[in-house]
């Protein structure tokens, strides 16, 4: 039988575990409260990149020879950490949240990522950490709220055989007056979701760019499923462009906007005006008719008649 002491102990887990879970849905009555939101982006510690791919799966493990499991991980984590950084991964997220956004209010009057940046010094900042900035700087930007996407974790894992790039974290919205949390909601995401093809952890040792690419598609696809919960009336999202101008983004922003760039048109036709153009049959268009010379006799001659030769 159970004393007491045991039972209290396990309502105290079971408490703490339901605050682990909790989250709360943005309603359109609590947005409509909002004016000038300003969205965040930071990282946990040790968020990433992560990798779990050999000690995972027995069956890769054993393709290698001269290396352990656990070495094989650390040396392909190395190697993906400098294709991508922390900021960029949690830049890549925040600006397709807002890209997503933009069209409607409060999101259209959002204040600009370069502005939230440079009072919150964290504008071309590499090392991202977890440690919370002074939100309460932002106010005199005008912002009454803020958004914060807290990245814990991302990198490149097996699950059954396959690997696949992840990423998983918190969203919360809290209102700068009194600190008030009005939303909050875990996402997560992997590029088997997105449908994407299994990357190779042996080819990405040489060649890392196939995860940073991965790794963007994945972000995008959280991105959007935030700006869901975030938009709790309805309206359909924006298409990804970014509206921002030109000088207030940052510089992800600019590369994010560079790559969603149309192909340019194809040349024009490069035929002079003078060349006539070939028959596709091989056969020779017949030559256009001359006009005729101009009469070459001087006014004061007189024709010769050929009769009198």
């Amino acid at each position: 039988m159970e004393t007491p002491v045991n039972l209290r102990l396990a309502s105290a887990l079971l408490l703490v575990s339901g605050l682990g879970c909790a989250h709360s849905s943005l309603q359109a009555s609590d947005l409509e409260q909002v004016r000038r939101p300003a969205l965040v982006a930071r990282l946990t510690d040790d968020a990433g990149p992560q990798v779990n791919v050999y000690r995972s799966d027995p069956v890769r493990a054993g393709t290698l020879k001269a290396t352990t499991p656990e070495e094989a991980d650390q040396k392909l984590q190395q190697k993906l950490a400098g294709s991508v950084s922390r900021f960029e991964v949690g830049e890549r997220l925040r600006s397709r949240v807002a890209a997503s956004l933009q069209r409607e209010k409060p999101w259209s009057q959002a204040v600009p990522p370069a502005q939230v940046a440079g009072i919150l010094e964290t504008f071309l900042v590499q090392d991202v950490t977890s440690t919370p900035p002074d939100y309460a700087k932002l106010q005199p930007l005008g912002a009454d709220a803020v958004v914060e996407f807290l990245i814990e974790g991302y990198g490149l894992r097996t699950e059954k055989g396959v690997p696949q790039c992840w990423v998983r974290g918190t969203g919360r919205m809290l209102r700068l007056s009194d600190g008030g949390e009005i939303w909050r909601n875990g996402f997560a995401r992997t590029s088997s979701e997105s449908k994407l093809a299994p990357l190779d952890p042996a080819a990405l040792a040489d060649d890392p760019q196939p995860f940073r690419d991965q790794m963007a598609a994945v972000l995008d696809g959280a991105a959007l499923a935030l700006a869901q919960q975030l938009n709790p009336g309805g309206t359909p999202l924006g298409s990804g462009e970014l509206q921002t101008p030109a000088d207030a983004r940052t510089p992800v922003e600019q590369d994010v906007n560079r790559s969603k760039k149309p192909p340019p048109p194809p040349p024009p036709d490069a035929t002079a005006p003078t060349e006539l153009p070939v028959d596709a049959g091989g056969k020779k268009k017949a030559p256009r008719p001359t006009a005729p010379p101009p009469d070459a006799t001087a006014p004061t001659e007189v024709p010769v008649d050929p009769k009198k030769r």
